[in-house]
């Protein structure tokens, strides 16, 4: 998974912590916006994203979930 790549959440996500809102249904669509790797574990485990979906014509911010939530479709 590379910024700038099209994704689909594959389960229900909710927007950054700090602004609640959601949960957003999987099927949703949105472009990844950054991508980091996990520094929690040696060796890493997984990679983090923010992603921005849209929903409903609204651009929903989510922040800090694992790549594992999203599969690329472009």
């Amino acid at each position: 998974m590379r910024i700038g790549d099209l994704v689909r959440n594959t389960r229900a996500v909710w927007d950054n912590p700090h602004v609640p809102g959601g949960p957003y249904p999987a099927g949703s669509v949105g472009v990844v916006v950054d991508v980091r790797p996990d520094t929690m574990n040696n060796p890493p485990l997984v990679n983090y994203v923010d992603i921005m979906l849209s929903v409903e014509g609204e651009k929903v911010y989510c922040g800090n979930y694992t790549q594992g939530h999203f599969e690329v479709i472009v």
